[in-house]
């Protein structure tokens, strides 16, 4: 068993919001993301599929048919589709995603410490 301390954990500034991974093995990621009032993040696609869970707030997921996400919703992307989101208000998501792309947290780390440079 893996047990992970939210307060414990580190939190990264993003292009796509403020990332607290919580958990990454290379079958399962986790992480907690603080979406900011008026953060815009274009078109992009990830290798593996995720669903966002969201916690709190509202986000635009701008896509083939752009959808409004509200506290509570669940959206599941398919691996390799082209997604942009949109926040008007403060909002929070879990991401998950299986495979993680990752073998574990400290590798997930690396790549997250090249935006705070």
């Amino acid at each position: 068993m893996i047990i992970s301390r939210f307060n414990e954990l580190k939190e990264f500034q993003t292009p796509e919001g403020i990332m607290k991974p919580l958990f990454v093995s290379e079958e399962l990621k986790v992480i907690h993301l603080k979406i900011p009032a008026g953060l815009t993040v274009h078109p992009h696609s990830h290798p593996n599929p995720g669903t966002i869970i969201l916690l709190k707030g509202s986000v635009r997921l701008n896509a083939e048919d752009p959808v409004l996400l509200r506290e509570g919703d669940v959206a599941h992307i398919p691996a390799d589709y082209t997604v942009g989101l949109e926040s008007e208000i403060e909002a929070e998501a879990l991401l998950v995603s299986s495979p993680s792309g990752y073998r574990n947290i400290e590798e997930l780390y690396k790549r997250l410490e090249g935006f705070q440079k």
